[in-house]
């Protein structure tokens, strides 16, 4: 079977998955299942094994143990109050809430916050917040997802490690600092201009007046949930911080291992010894949906990449596609893969390889082609399909939102695509 008519099924299999779900509610992610099977198994010739060993274990482990752990501020109203205190400090701005989700959203992940880490936090709070205030819902997604992405690129952040080091890797060592801020500030600037965007289109600046009265002092329960809370963050934050400042060899060692996932765990049973929601309701609280569909969906996309997507298209792209257009179509393809994947962890370093060879002869810098893959795949991430997405929306508290957001979120991943392929075209991006 050719490898063109494989990834056709592939790509018929995502589709028939999205319109089995908008009409008859069925999971895309059984759907991407099936499917992953019929291309895997009587395609390919693979082993039902290797289509099982697709699922991506520690993409789900993630959404579980995050959604685990804040259950409990959720179940037992702590967020709620968070929100309610927050209400109150902006009931006289509320034109200032996505601003503020924001740049909250990128303190964070500057400050050495996983994405994953801070869209749970973020997102909890953004929509108790916001939704209040009647601020539309994906104009919260946009602040939150890209807010903390942003942060999480600054040279010494997570992300901007392996951007560094990608770059470095791909032969471009003395100027791969240099060219991973660029891409961070080319990535704030556009995104904020969306963002003003956003609110212009959805009428984020002209909110309803929140009538709040004082809220309550926090209970015993919301301190001590929040105080859990404020431990795991902090374990997970300062770390990494302080030893970028000094250099202490086991807080080195610590940072690497202090990871959002089973620190949850561990405060996931400290509060339930300290009985601070009921246990059952928590685990109820998990977006089991969500799971299955991000699941589901990474199978059916491994098995293309499987069959070779990537090395097809970069052949054509050698011999077929003009200069001028290369890095918009280096934008476009990495925000597909990243449509289903992690987009700098994963289609990052499958794309960087490729500009060494492409830039030769071209008059584009190999910073605007970088910049271009980069922004593509991070744009894209804000899909429901991508975990950072898919975090996001599994803590919306609204099951009927929670529903339109999978398409809403789709089309705000598009937009940021399109927008940095357009500015691609028009030789904007090689100005950062």
């Amino acid at each position: 079977m050719s490898t063109t008519a494989i990834i056709v099924v592939c790509l018929l299999g995502i589709v028939v998955a999205i319109a089995l779900g908008y009409k008859f509610g069925i999971n895309m992610g059984v759907t991407g299942i099936a499917f992953a099977y019929i291309v895997g198994c009587f395609m390919m010739q693979m082993r039902v094994k290797e289509v099982v060993a697709l699922w991506p274990t520690s993409t789900v482990f993630q959404l579980m143990s995050i959604t685990l752990f804040f259950g409990f501020a959720t179940v037992n109203g702590t967020m709620k109050a968070i929100a309610d205190h927050l209400l109150y400090a902006v009931r006289n701005q509320t034109w200032l809430i996505s601003y503020a989700i924001f740049i909250i959203a990128f303190v964070l992940g500057a400050l050495g916050c996983a994405p994953p880490a801070a869209n749970a936090i973020m997102a909890v709070i953004g929509f108790s917040v916001g939704l209040a205030a009647g601020l539309n819902p994906l104009i919260i997604a946009w602040a939150v997802c890209h807010g903390a992405a942003i942060g999480a690129c600054v040279p010494w952040g997570a992300s901007g490690s392996v951007v560094s080091n990608t770059i470095a890797s791909a032969g471009y060592e003395a100027e791969a600092a240099g060219m991973t801020v660029e891409f961070m500030v080319a990535y704030f600037v556009v995104t904020f201009a969306v963002l003003i965007l956003l609110n212009i289109v959805f009428k984020g600046m002209k909110l309803k007046k929140i009538t709040v009265e004082k809220p309550a002092p926090f209970s015993p329960v919301h301190k001590k949930s929040l105080i859990v809370i404020c431990i795991v963050v902090a374990l997970v934050v300062l770390p990494s911080m302080i030893n970028n400042i000094v250099n202490v060899p086991w807080l080195a060692t610590f940072s690497k291992v202090a990871d959002i996932q089973m620190l949850g765990m561990i405060g996931f049973i400290v509060c339930s010894l300290m009985k601070l929601a009921d246990e059952k309701t928590v685990i109820k609280s998990v977006p089991w949906n969500t799971i299955i569909l991000v699941g589901g969906i990474a199978i059916l996309m491994g098995i293309a990449t499987t069959a070779g997507v990537v090395e097809l298209i970069s052949n054509w792209l050698n011999g077929s596609v003009p200069e001028f257009v290369i890095p918009a179509f280096l934008c476009i393809l990495a925000g597909f893969l990243s449509f289903f994947s992690g987009g700098i962890n994963t289609v990052f370093p499958m794309l960087a390889p490729m500009v060494p060879a492409l830039v030769t002869g071209l008059t584009a810098k190999p910073v605007t082609l970088f910049i271009a893959i980069l922004l593509g795949a991070c744009y894209t991430a804000l899909s429901p399909f991508s975990t950072g997405g898919a975090i996001f929306m599994s803590n919306c508290p609204d099951d009927k939102i929670r529903a339109k957001l999978v398409g809403g979120q789709l089309g705000l991943a598009a937009l940021g695509m399109i927008v940095t392929a357009v500015l691609a075209v028009t030789g904007i991006l090689g100005v950062f």
